[in-house]
């Protein structure tokens, strides 16, 4: 287990500090649907992260709805990277107005929470986010993004993101009362990804290294500290 100080900028996680300190008037704090973490947290175990999330909206307290879809990128290749895949988070506003942005890999469901758009990447490509903290030791390749966006959201939103260990990603949690978000990640595609059916079809049967791969939960604190338990 460790438990540190970021020595990067603590803008990301500073960001959240106000979200708990803001009123609370109803956002909504989504934490997984049914069927998004699966029982066993081992590699050969199945979080089903994608299932049923996709076509799934979220809604905020102005009555935008919030989705993500995702398409295989134009080169994907052999193996699941950044290229492989490519994500559109999308805003509808009660009156019909959209804007959206695209980033590379497969985003996760997001949380609305008081003006901010939280949510994971998996497989990103860190060049589409202003990137604020390295929190892990794998390489780029190894790690996923967790990342915050203001709202409204807009063409030209960027979203503000620190690299976790782990190339893919759950949604993450959000525990307002106690300053905290969870995320859990893993270098274990085929246990994270079983749920969508495009990245099975795409990579169900690519020999990813069980045994060496692991499993991480990620507490993200809101004062800029952070805790990573490597769970296998």
């Amino acid at each position: 287990m460790k438990r540190m100080k970021m020595t990067m900028k603590t803008a990301f996680l500073a960001a959240f500090a106000w979200l708990m300190l803001a009123p609370q008037s109803g956002a909504q704090m989504m934490g997984p649907g049914p069927g998004m973490m699966g029982s066993a947290m081992t590699n050969g175990g199945t979080f089903g992260m994608m299932n049923g999330m996709v076509g799934s909206p979220v809604v905020g307290d102005d009555g935008t709805a919030y989705l993500v879809t995702y398409m295989p990128g134009s080169n994907p290749g052999s193996a699941p990277t950044s290229a492989s895949f490519q994500s559109k988070i999308i805003a509808v506003t009660p009156a019909g107005a959209i804007s959206s942005i695209v980033v590379s890999g497969i985003v996760s469901r997001p949380v609305i929470f008081n003006n901010q758009l939280v949510a994971t990447a998996s497989l990103p490509n860190f060049g589409d986010y202003t990137m604020w903290g390295i929190l892990g030791n794998n390489p780029p390749s190894g790690q996923s993004a967790a990342y915050i966006v203001s709202l409204p959201l807009t063409a030209t939103s960027k979203p503000v993101a620190v690299s976790i260990d782990g190339s893919f990603a759950s949604a993450p949690v959000i525990d307002a009362a106690r300053g905290r978000i969870y995320v859990t990640t893993t270098d274990y595609g085929n246990g994270m990804m079983s749920g969508s059916s495009t990245y099975s079809a795409m990579y169900g049967n690519y020999n990813f290294n069980a045994a060496t791969a692991k499993t991480y939960l990620y507490i993200l604190y809101f004062d800029g500290n952070y805790t990573r338990v490597t769970i296998q």
